[in-house]
């Protein structure tokens, strides 16, 4: 059995992924298998990763769904794990780079860091015409190496939602994976983020501070068109909706979870803002009417919005909500 299992949901990579997988098949390591799910791509994606199969068909696997059928990550990542074999599973996405190192790096440190459940290290955000390291820790403000005992990351990681581990950065133990039940399929967008919230709730966590990958950012990647065309808006209200009834199960603080009840009715906002002054209005009472606890703890705010733009609302809001009234 290999020592790693590498999982790698596609869809519509055919641009990236020949040199995505140039860099796995690089690795300094060579103890692993690698599991491709596609999630009805209708591109060519099928068969580059047929292509790439064919160099090493014992240790390169590719699955689809049924009827060539679109599922979305999480579901396409889950599938794959159900496939994988190891006891460590580590994650590229499609369009991500791997230093020559990074999976013997990070496996050298997890091997000696036994009750870890995760080792995770920052990125380099890689960009047409520049590039810089992932800004990590609370609000940003940088981390040490080294273990963090649970639930330390869940505010850490809710503090700064840019700064959370990216997947192709991360490993993560068979066992712990299963014992959160992996990704939640509801989720789009952010399943990342609230797989690391799951396991950072009650697992230790390894955060290295050696950059180890490329992430890149561009204009056709499945966030960015999500982002254009309005549905991570959408995404994110039951991504907010998840974290808020995760800090009520959990003894987190209150500051978070009101923090990130604001951040749900914002996000309502940003939705009812597409349209004129009257019907955006119109359209967010008739939101906020879906969800009675909002509604109830936001009723002032509402009345800000009926005379104010959204966003100068908004900034008002927070400076009572998060400045002058948490001083006295």
């Amino acid at each position: 059995m290999p020592e790693v299992s590498i999982i790698t949901p596609l869809y519509n990579g055919s641009n990236t992924l020949e040199e995505t997988a140039d860099s796995v098949l690089a690795q300094d390591f060579k103890d692993w298998e690698w599991i491709f799910f596609d999630d009805g791509s209708t591109d060519d994606t099928i068969e580059i990763a047929k292509k790439i199969q064919s160099k090493f068909p014992d240790k390169i696997f590719l699955y689809t769904h049924d009827n060539n059928s679109n599922h979305g990550t999480a579901f396409s990542r889950n599938r794959a794990f159900e496939k994988s074999k190891s006891d460590i599973i580590a994650f590229i996405d499609q369009d991500d780079i791997w230093y020559e190192n990074r999976l013997s790096h990070q496996i050298n440190i997890f091997r000696n860091k036994t009750e870890c459940a995760m080792i995770w290290g920052p990125a380099l955000y890689w960009y047409k015409d520049r590039s810089f390291v992932q800004s990590v820790g609370l609000n940003g403000k940088g981390l040490k190496s080294g273990i963090y005992d649970p639930p330390d990351f869940v505010e850490i990681f809710l503090s700064n939602l840019k700064g959370t581990p990216l997947p192709s950065a991360s490993l993560v133990r068979r066992k712990e994976f299963v014992n959160v039940k992996g990704y939640e399929e509801s989720i789009k967008g952010s399943e990342d983020i609230v797989l690391w919230l799951k396991l950072s709730e009650k697992f230790q966590i390894y955060y290295d501070d050696e950059v180890l990958i490329k992430y890149r950012k561009h204009q056709d990647s499945t966030l960015r068109k999500a982002s254009d065309s309005g549905k991570m808006d959408e995404w994110n209200l039951v991504f907010y909706q998840w974290v808020i009834d995760f800090l009520k199960r959990t003894s987190s603080n209150e500051s978070i979870l009101e923090e990130n009840e604001f951040a749900f009715y914002k996000n309502l906002k940003k939705i009812s803002g597409k349209e004129n002054y009257l019907k955006s209005r119109k359209d967010l009472y008739n939101r906020l009417n879906e969800y009675p606890d909002i509604w109830k703890k936001y009723s002032g705010d509402y009345l800000l919005d009926l005379v104010l733009p959204f966003d100068t609302a908004s900034r008002i809001s927070a400076k009572l909500r998060f400045d002058l009234f948490k001083k006295k």
